[in-house]
């Protein structure tokens, strides 16, 4: 210590803004649900109690209490308590200005650390914290549904933010060091300079892909109705989603068609229009293509055509 006294050990200048957004503790029943959406800030989440299942980017990952959940800006996701508990959570949507930081939050779409992990941290005592925060407000506001809070807790929850994200990041990197740098040097090309618009104009191309399915939707019509050329429409897609739009209808039609097999008794031929193929033998020609099945063989035995 007196080392550092003696060299007059100075610390770096720090310019740095956290922004902090929407930074509530919530309960949900059995049977909430939560539509699909996406924020331009980087959203994390803890599982307090119960479990919750969320669909990212068409991938399904069920938290379970004392789990933590990164999710990337601008990614696509949407959740729902399927469980017969309620799902107790805390939600935070931050941003911070800092480029090493933003690059190790946004190395992927999501990233998940399990309770097991997550408890040889201190995140769970600063939640803990940031509860008690809410508790003091809650007694000067009484049931005030947005907490007022005074300047040393605003000071307070800007502090347990930080040190949360530090852990989740200390978390992810001891956890996936090697793979977090292949993540970053193999989706640079795509997704570097993805910007806040390029992520919107995808997403409401996705819409308009998973809207249109029965009808055949083109990429060619939704980027003259978007005002852009066809190739600017396909390479800004892919460099969102990682796949052509191509790629991404066939995946929506192959989910919906195996849904439609298991869970419903339509005839080929009602499959194939809802579909938008031009008959049931271009279904079923697909339908094996992708699947290595014709769909009579992959609908369940006992499902009779009505």
């Amino acid at each position: 210590m007196e080392d550092l006294y003696r060299d007059n050990y100075r610390f770096p200048n720090m310019i740095q803004t956290l922004q902090v957004v929407g930074c509530h503790f919530g309960l949900q029943p059995p049977g909430w649900a939560y539509p699909r959406h996406h924020h331009h800030l980087f959203e994390l989440l803890y599982c307090s109690e119960g479990e919750v299942l969320h669909e990212i980017n068409r991938q399904s990952i069920t938290m379970f209490a004392g789990d933590w959940l990164l999710i990337k800006s601008g990614v696509r996701h949407q959740s729902a308590n399927q469980s017969a508990v309620h799902y107790g959570y805390f939600n935070v949507h931050f941003d911070l200005d800092d480029t090493e930081i933003r690059s190790l939050l946004a190395a992927t779409p999501y990233q998940l650390i399990r309770q097991k992990d997550a408890s040889t941290s201190k995140l769970r005592s600063y939640v803990g914290e940031l509860e008690a925060v809410v508790a003091r407000s809650r007694l000067l506001e009484q049931d005030a549904e947005q907490a007022q809070l005074q300047f040393e807790d605003k000071l307070l929850l800007q502090s347990y933010t930080l040190l949360i994200i530090h852990d989740v990041l200390a978390l992810l990197r001891a956890q996936q060091s090697a793979v977090v740098k292949t993540t970053r040097e193999s989706t640079s090309a795509t997704n570097r300079d993805a910007s806040l618009f390029s992520t919107d104009v995808a997403h409401a191309i996705e819409e308009k892909l998973s809207l249109g399915l029965g009808e055949e939707a083109s990429v060619a019509g939704i980027a003259k109705e978007l005002n852009m050329s066809r190739s600017q429409c396909s390479k800004l897609f892919s460099k969102v989603y990682g796949l052509s739009p191509r790629q991404y209808v066939s995946q929506l039609k192959l989910k919906q068609a195996k849904e439609l097999l298991v869970t419903t008794h339509l005839s080929m031929n009602h499959i194939a229009d809802k579909l938008g193929f031009q008959s049931a033998s271009h279904f079923s020609r697909q339908f094996r293509r992708w699947t290595g099945q014709s769909p009579s063989e992959f609908r369940p035995k006992h499902h009779s055509v009505q």
